[in-house]
């Protein structure tokens, strides 16, 4: 049995005027990447692959630097699409929005693609990059959403829950090909 670590991407910088998909990192998410790094260690990835979403490829890039191994960008990883909804100022409000989202799977219920589009993409993905790394242990940069859904279609917890107890960043160790959850690392801290 081989492991997968799903990494969320690090802290960004809020911009108010641009598309969360196009986020980069904080200053203090840039700084928790070598805190990342040291987390992932024992798990002993030899390589990283990231969303294209810039948030992504910066903690795989940074975190990459610091475990001396490759990292790349892959398709298929990235968020929940969400390229048509506006900057969501009133936490409360997303919250309410998101676990909408996870109660209603194949209904769009914000974005542009639904709860179990999202989980079909980013299935796919992830199932091929194991399939063309298969003797490599590697970890995926995505993001909370749809790692969520992937964990909850294989584990008997729930998807909402799940998703608000992940920070930026951390991680889940998942065994695979059953994808069954081994250890999540919340804490990650400078």
């Amino acid at each position: 049995m081989s492991q997968l670590l799903l990494i969320r991407h690090s802290q960004p910088e809020q911009d108010t005027t641009a598309p969360a998909s196009e986020w980069r990192l904080s200053h203090q998410g840039r700084q928790l990447c070598q805190s990342l790094a040291e987390a992932l260690k024992v798990y002993e990835p030899t390589r990283l692959i990231s969303s294209m979403e810039p948030k992504a490829v910066e903690t795989a890039q940074i975190t990459a630097r610091h475990l001396g191994v490759p990292s790349e960008i892959a398709f298929g990883l990235h968020e929940h699409d969400r390229s048509n909804v506006g900057y969501i100022p009133d936490g409360e409000r997303f919250e309410t929005i998101i676990s909408d989202m996870f109660a209603k799977v194949d209904e769009k219920v914000f974005g542009a693609e639904t709860a179990n589009q999202a989980l079909g993409r980013f299935s796919d993905a992830v199932n091929g990059l194991l399939g063309e790394y298969s003797d490599e242990s590697i970890g995926m940069v995505t993001h909370g959403t749809v790692m969520s859904l992937l964990v909850a279609a294989h584990n008997d917890i729930d998807a909402y829950k799940f998703w608000k107890s992940l920070t930026m960043p951390c991680f889940v160790a998942l065994e695979f090909p059953e994808m069954q959850m081994s250890s999540v690392v919340h804490k990650i801290v400078k």
